[in-house]
């Protein structure tokens, strides 16, 4: 896979030696709620991606400020966990329909319209429900067939992956979370593990979080990776990967299983 991607980047115009390093993405989540770290955070060496929460204090002033900046920016869908955690006021949640699923997604986009692509925001609950991550990404696909959906895997059994590859969007799944531990040292192994990743299959993706060890620590380690890797946004490794986008006849979606509201646990 890595020499084919290697082969496939060496085709393109412009491109040189720094095109047989490994692909590093780095998606910055969770911004929104604070001025300071957004612009922190869009200022980091490298070319990353900014996923914003909808309706939070900050967030139209963010998507403002990135897209001045030329930053890729993704709108940060708040999902239902299965944990205690609060969850944000427009949070998608088993208990709607599927009228109301689609017209909140319709208004967070609208909100956002600086978006590339979205990912989920906790969702360790509704992204393991098939029926629900349908819809979903249906309604993104007919309100922009360009955007594409990162998978943040924040549990083993997510649905939202297949659920976007059967509708027609394009997605990915994260790789490594670099600060669930913020300490240093924690990070460190983390960032490890992304570059082993990168190394292995040619391109790895990572998400982390605005807190200010983060931030800080990233200022710090960014500026190496960059001496062996290179950082691409989301938009870009799609193009980079030009994954086959597959076709799935009418008569076999008729026939996907259709979980029922009875059916969850």
């Amino acid at each position: 896979m890595r020499r084919l991607l290697i082969a496939l980047l060496l085709t393109l115009p412009g491109v040189g030696q720094a095109a047989q390093k490994p692909l590093l993405a780095l998606v910055i989540d969770d911004l929104g709620y604070s001025w300071n770290q957004a612009r922190q955070a869009l200022e980091l060496p490298g070319n990353h991606s900014y996923a914003i929460i909808p309706d939070t204090l900050y967030d139209e002033r963010i998507a403002r400020l990135g897209a001045r900046m030329q930053r890729e920016l993704l709108l940060h869908m708040p999902m239902q966990s299965s944990s205690s955690l609060a969850l944000e006021p427009t949070t998608l949640n088993d208990g709607m329909d599927e009228n109301e699923l689609t017209a909140q997604v319709e208004r967070m986009l609208r909100r956002l319209p600086q978006v590339r692509g979205i990912n989920n925001h906790m969702g360790s609950r509704l992204t393991r429900e098939g029926y629900i991550m349908r819809p979903v990404m249906e309604t993104i696909r007919r309100l922009n067939p360009g955007l594409y959906f990162l998978d943040s895997k924040t549990t083993g059994h997510s649905q939202a992956y297949l659920q976007a590859l059967l509708t027609g969007v394009p997605t990915l799944q994260r790789d490594v979370f670099l600060d669930n531990d913020p300490q240093p040292e924690a990070m460190a192994i983390q960032v490890r593990r992304w570059q082993r990743k990168a190394e292995k299959r040619g391109w790895a993706i990572a998400i982390a979080h605005p807190h200010q060890a983060t931030l800080d620590y990233l200022q710090q380690v960014l500026p190496k990776l960059l001496e062996n890797y290179r950082m691409v946004t989301l938009s870009q490794l799609f193009a980079l990967l030009n994954p086959e986008k597959t076709t799935w006849p009418k008569q076999y979606l008729s026939r996907l299983p259709m979980a029922s509201r009875n059916s969850k646990p």
